[in-house]
């Protein structure tokens, strides 16, 4: 038997070692060669995304310089003076650029100039406009907003271009021309990509890539798999990648170098582990031949040592310790069976108590057992009730010893108590009683439950419920607050329609007018309530929400379903209480109305901004500007004649802010008062 076993044990181990050995190393080899090729692909990435924060770096510059009044005045009428003084060498070598070049309007180039001195780059200028002119998109916008950047690929290497259209300071004139900036990607630019990034760079065009096994790792890259991974050295492993040019055409190929670490690392760590499963192997061999003759063998003599114990010192306590399944166990399992039935019993009265003890801890009320006259005969608490003792120094004592002991609690309580008590025991209906008390910190609820438990006994669970209460108390006010901004608002609303009725029933255009804008100023104002209510009643509103709902009744009140004027909002998301949000909504409403009404006479097209922001110093800033005729020559916004700008005026002094008209084109007008 103990050869069979040794047998099945040892050929068990060597099955279980090969097992746990190839899987394990193959397991511990792909992962380690996932991670190697997450951190090349990470880098590659790296690496990409650097050159397109390049292109858009010179996308920035190139904007910069387009929109510029003067670089307009050279696209339609260059001259040398203007080309010197801003396209110099020492310029592009401060810009880090190689070559700029101006194009007019209709694509044509009027100015180009390679500002790279290195005596092969000479020609970059004239490579540079003879492939826009095989591509001019690059430089024919059709609106201010085009733009064009990428890489392409010259006789002269890889070249960052970004092009912008030329318009002046304001971009308010029609495009005047393109410009287009351009920086080589020569060894310096990638030994400092290189040195940023703390990786070994190489970009070459992708028809230059001539090595086998960059070609292959080139090969294997498609659109579904956009990267690719060259492990064919021992010592460095290489990413490849691919990046389109403009016209998203693949014709550069980044590569990224890195040292194998990770690759060496798994090789020690296989190494490491096949060692120790080897060694583990062998001591459990051991280990396991000694547990057989311990065990077996020697259990055997244990229990026959353990019964003669029990049965001649008569102690049913003692236990025979045979672990395991065999019939050594099985045989001191019974003999320990026996012995257990005899203390089942009492362990199962002692885990009932036990049972009956966390109940009563788990629930939250002070309990009392009292009598029908009010004598308390038990009591049991998790902890202090708040004004009260520990229940527990409760117990015997009657009602009148409770009263003279706490006399914030009423004789009323108490009488009110006793008859429910009797109620309770009367009809075997669990009865509840809610009261309150005063003390100094405040007035505190309580609710207690009656339940009959005996015939002449019951349960009472008292439990406080002040902050129930108190929170039914605050949802009441939040609901009663919630239905006076309903009223309100329906009142305002009544008002703006007898307004609107009143205007309709007068032939005098004056009259009606007048009683028009007073129908918007009231409408403004509910509208404020309105979206109190919605919002549940809480302190403030959504000041964005309620300006768009405001512009847009205004522009439906004054153009109608025209498409002329264009009401653009840019309010930053807050919430203003009422002392700010009427003030704020009706010199909105008076700005608005007058720039609706007065800035874009014969069906002019436009555009009315508003916008509100904060600003420094916990303020807020309100501007309302249009692109129209602007206000009359000669008018004091401070002192206006008009009762709308007067009603501002007011408005602004009350939210105690300031009120300035900014110059330009069309009416711009900024209120800036603080924020609370």
């Amino acid at each position: 038997m103990r050869r069979r076993i040794l047998l099945a044990i040892g050929g068990t181990l060597l099955v279980m070692l090969v097992i746990i050995s190839l899987c394990s190393g193959l397991v511990l080899r792909d992962s380690y060669a996932n991670l190697e090729t997450r951190y090349t692909e990470r880098d590659v990435k790296r690496v990409t995304a650097e050159i397109d924060r390049e292109a858009g770096a010179l996308g920035v510059m190139a904007t910069d310089y387009g929109t510029w009044t003067e670089m307009y005045d050279f696209a339609r009428h260059p001259t040398t003076e203007f080309s010197e003084e801003n396209f110099s060498e020492s310029a592009g070598q401060n810009l880090h650029l190689s070559v700029v070049l101006v194009a007019n309007k209709e694509g044509n180039v009027i100015f180009v100039k390679t500002l790279d001195t290195t005596p092969d780059k000479r020609q970059l200028g004239e490579h540079l406009s003879w492939w826009l002119a095989s591509h001019p998109w690059m430089v024919r916008f059709a609106d201010a907003d085009g733009k064009a950047q990428g890489i392409i690929t010259l006789p002269e290497g890889i070249l960052i271009v970004a092009s912008r259209p030329v318009l002046d300071t304001q971009r308010l004139l029609p495009v005047g021309g393109a410009i287009v900036m351009g920086r080589l990607i020569d060894e310096q630019v990638i030994a400092q990509i290189s040195s940023r990034l703390l990786i070994a760079v190489h970009l070459s065009p992708l028809g230059a890539v001539t090595d086998p096994a960059s070609t292959a790792a080139v090969g294997r890259i498609s659109s579904t798999s956009p990267f690719s991974l060259d492990t064919s050295r021992t010592d460095i492993v290489s990413g490849y990648a691919v990046m389109s040019d403009v016209e998203r055409t693949p014709s550069i190929v980044v590569r990224v170098d890195a040292p194998r670490d990770i690759f060496r690392q798994g090789q020690r760590t296989l190494s490491f582990f096949y060692f120790w499963v080897l060694f583990i192997g062998v001591g459990f061999c051991g280990v396991v031949l000694l547990v057989i003759e311990r065990t077996v063998l020697s259990r055997l003599l244990k229990l026959s040592k353990g019964v003669l114990a029990i049965g001649t010192g008569g102690d049913t306590t003692r236990r025979l310790a045979m672990g395991g399944k065999d019939q050594i166990a099985y045989l001191g399992a019974a003999v320990n069976g026996m012995l257990d039935a005899l203390a089942k019993t009492t362990e199962d009265l002692r885990a009932s108590e036990r049972r009956a003890e966390a109940f009563l801890d788990a629930v939250p009320d002070v309990i009392f057992r009292v009598t029908r006259d009010g004598t308390i005969l038990d009591a049991r608490s998790p902890q202090k009730l708040p004004l009260l003792e520990t229940a527990n120094n409760l117990v015997g004592k009657d009602a009148e010893q409770v009263l003279f002991l706490f006399s914030f609690l009423s004789p009323t309580l108490f009488d009110t108590s006793l008859a429910t008590v009797e109620t309770a025991l009367r009809t075997g209906v669990p009865q509840m009683i809610n009261f309150h008390v005063d003390v100094d910190s405040g007035r505190r609820f309580y609710s207690e439950r009656i339940v009959a438990s005996g015939d002449n006994e019951v349960l009472v669970l008292v439990r406080e419920v002040t902050d129930r209460v108190r929170a039914e108390e605050a949802q009441r006010k939040e609901t009663l607050l919630k239905e006076i901004h309903h009223r309100v608002k329906n009142n305002l609303q009544v008002i703006s329609s007898l307004l609107a009725l009143q205007a309709g029933s007068t032939n005098d255009q004056a009259t009606r007018a007048l009683l028009r804008e007073s129908r918007d100023r009231v409408r403004s104002m509910a509208l404020i309530h309105e979206k109190l209510y919605e919002e549940g009643g809480q302190r403030g509103v959504s000041f964005a929400a309620y300006v768009r709902d405001l512009a847009a009744h205004l522009r439906h009140s004054y153009t109608g379903n025209s498409g002329l004027i264009s009401v653009d909002i840019d309010v930053e998301e807050m919430s203003l209480d009422m002392d700010l949000s009427v003030p704020c909504g009706l010199i909105i409403t008076e700005l608005l109305s007058n720039s609706l009404k007065y800035a874009f006479p014969a069906d002019t097209r436009g555009t009315i901004t508003v916008r509100m922001h904060s600003g420094p110093q916990s303020t807020l800033v309100l501007t309302v500007s249009d692109t129209g005729v602007g206000f009359p020559p000669g008018i004091d916004i401070h002192a206006p004649a008009t009762l709308g700008l007067r009603i501002v005026n007011t408005l602004v002094a009350q939210l105690k802010g300031s009120l300035t008209v900014e110059a330009g084109a069309g009416a711009d007008v900024v209120v800036t008062f603080p924020a609370g």
